[in-house]
């Protein structure tokens, strides 16, 4: 029997994001991706909130009814979902997790990273309900982030379509903005009750290399740090992430 990953996207994201990874995993395990609430097809969360999340990722793995439990991965603000879900329910789930693009933020880095949020919500909520969506969906919106958040500029072209084509499908300007205070407000945890592999590309641009070690020495975990790579690992370089989630998990 085929031992099953689930894989968990993050911010603007859907299932379609972490298609390459799942398309490398799936000769060898059984991969599911499903859509978080108010991403793709799925309806939105009355609590959108990370505790709201955590909930609704407990009630789907128990509605699957596996017969084996599954390992859990998050990507970006889906490890901060998938790291405080493990940490409430750890006996959901196998013991080996991972978090890729883990979001560590220093103290003074998470002050700022607060203002910055506090500020973008202003001026969000200034803009009239029908353009604040449709500035959250564009085109420009989404290269704007793709080109920060990816590092191999040869890939950019291709990782700019593939994001504005997956990234935009949310179901509401509120929606998506809860998921950005989410993950402006909130950092990846470190489960205790796990055996825990970080991987992160050493350019991530979201997270300091240097703290993400310190956070691996500090709570005895795993790390891949994948060379070249910006936060956006699932497009630029996923045959290397899916062959470090598979050496873990064998």
């Amino acid at each position: 029997m085929k031992k099953t990953i689930i894989l968990i996207h993050g911010v603007r994201g859907t299932h379609h994001g972490l298609g390459f990874i799942a398309s490398y995993l799936s000769a060898k395990y059984k991969v599911i991706t499903p859509d978080l609430p108010g991403s793709g097809t799925r309806a939105e969360l009355n609590d959108k909130t990370i505790d709201g999340y955590v909930e609704w990722i407990h009630s789907y793995i128990s509605n699957l009814k596996l017969k084996q439990k599954p390992y859990v991965v998050g990507h970006s603000m889906g490890s901060m979902v998938v790291s405080h879900y493990l940490e409430k329910y750890p006996d959901d789930t196998q013991h080996k997790t991972i978090l890729m693009s883990p979001i560590f933020r220093s103290k003074f880095n998470q002050t700022l990273s607060n203002i910055i949020c506090a500020l973008l919500m202003i001026f969000l909520h200034l803009l009239p309900k029908s353009l604040r969506y449709r500035l959250l969906r564009s085109k420009f919106i989404s290269y704007c982030i793709s080109h920060f958040l990816t590092y191999d500029k040869t890939q950019q072209e291709s990782i700019d379509q593939l994001h504005y084509r997956y990234s935009g499908r949310f179901s509401s300007a509120d929606s998506i903005m809860a998921d950005i205070k989410i993950s402006m407000r909130k950092q990846t945890i470190i489960p205790t009750d796990k055996d825990v592999l970080l991987i992160i590309g050493d350019k991530d641009q979201l997270t300091s290399l240097k703290l993400a070690h310190k956070k691996a020495k500090k709570h005895h975990v795993a790390m891949k740090v994948i060379p070249n790579s910006g936060h956006l690992i699932n497009y630029e370089t996923p045959k290397q992430v899916a062959d470090a989630i598979d050496a873990f998990i064998s």
